[in-house]
């Protein structure tokens, strides 16, 4: 007896690609019509299984979608069979799943949105499968390969370099520091992101600057920061693998993120710095972290502060573009996000998490799990 996986396609690939990953078939039938072809087209290059491969299928006669139901009921009558509802349409979900449910050899199942399969003829579900999250990214062709940063890359010496750059941040250059380091214009970010070594001139009429000089096979990165103040004047040197990261575009706020997300339980991997490549030396669309969490992902922006409540829009937008909707969203800031700008959030279904409002700081409880749904809540704490 062999398992034979019977999948609806529809617009989305992800539900499609776990359902037969969970439950491991033998030989995959896909259900598609001319529009969703495309979609299996990429679901065979990522699924190296025996296919029974069938034509487009009409997406509303039902005297025509049933013939398809009643020959695969009588080919594979002898086998185990498992039908994913995930995708595709009611039409066929319907049909499919009332014709399917009837037979003593089939279960109809289904993948939630938490990437939970439900077994419709156990009452079971189970998230026990491999998750692979630069698999999802090419379902929706948006392969990551290897545009990012591994957060466990980072060492005891960019620790000690971000606690560096947030005491001289703090201590009374918040102005100069951001000018020079994080709001840095268009000319001064192409010459960052091209050229090996630098240096950054205050604009404010002051003796500050910032030379960097980028890390090179067998020694680390170089930042030195020399900031005039009113009453005093601080220099810090930072020397670390990550250390122009760290300095630059708030990328120390970053890390101090990704370090809060590596305490919690779920997470599997932290990836930083993920770009997403359109074309070569330019990127669609950045984003900060990316938690693979088991059987989901958590797509994180971090601002100090927010300025522009477009950037929930556009943070929103990415989500869903890259991650599908079974992924979930966290924007972090520095500073208490505005009522207007949560507000926004809240509609989006973005989580949002502010490390200046004390009430959030307990004991790190700002992401929390509920174990029986795999559903991060809005108002849990990193843990």
């Amino acid at each position: 007896m062999a398992k034979i996986h019977i999948t609806l396609v529809g617009g989305q690939p992800a539900p499609v690609y776990n359902g037969i990953v969970a439950t491991n078939p033998d030989k995959v039938v896909y259900i598609y019509s001319q529009g969703s072809s495309r979609a299996v087209e990429t679901l065979r290059k990522e699924i190296d299984l025996p296919e029974d491969e069938q034509k487009p299928l009409d997406t509303t006669n039902p005297q025509i979608i049933m013939e398809r139901v009643n020959t695969l009921k009588a080919k594979y009558a002898n086998d185990e069979i498992t039908l994913n509802i995930s995708s595709g349409l009611k039409s066929w979900s319907h049909l499919f799943g009332r014709e399917f449910e009837k037979m003593p050899n089939a279960a109809v199942v289904y993948m939630d949105q938490n990437n939970v399969l439900w077994n419709y003829k156990t009452m079971q579900g189970c998230s026990d499968f491999n998750f692979d999250m630069f698999t999802l990214f090419r379902l929706y062709g948006n392969p990551i390969d290897d545009h990012y940063t591994n957060f466990y890359d980072y060492t005891e010496a960019d620790k000690e370099c971000c606690q560096k750059i947030e005491q001289i941040r703090k201590g009374g250059f918040h102005t100069e520091f951001t000018n020079m380091l994080s709001l840095l214009n268009k000319t001064d970010q192409n010459v960052l992101k091209n050229q090996p070594f630098g240096t950054f001139e205050s604009k404010r009429g002051t003796t500050s600057f910032v030379s960097w000089e980028k890390p090179t096979e067998g020694e680390d990165g170089f930042v030195c920061i020399y900031l005039q103040g009113k009453k005093r004047n601080e220099e810090i040197v930072l020397k670390s693998p990550h250390a122009i990261d760290l300095a630059f575009n708030s990328g120390w706020f970053e890390y101090k993120v990704a370090r809060l997300l590596s305490h919690w339980k779920k997470a599997k991997n932290i990836y930083m710095n993920c770009r997403f490549p359109f074309k070569s030396n330019v990127d669609k669309n950045e984003v900060d972290i990316i938690v693979n969490a088991g059987n989901k992902l958590l797509f994180v922006e971090c601002k100090t502060q927010i300025n522009k409540t477009t950037d929930i829009d556009k943070f929103n937008s990415v989500v869903r573009a890259y991650g599908g909707t079974a992924s979930k969203a966290l924007f972090v800031t520095d500073a208490i996000m505005t009522d207007v700008a949560k507000k926004k959030c809240e509609e989006y279904g973005i989580m949002t998490f502010s490390l200046q409002e004390s009430h959030f700081l307990e004991t790190k409880k700002a992401l929390r799990s509920e174990e029986h749904t795999s559903e991060l809540q809005s108002r849990s704490a990193i843990s």
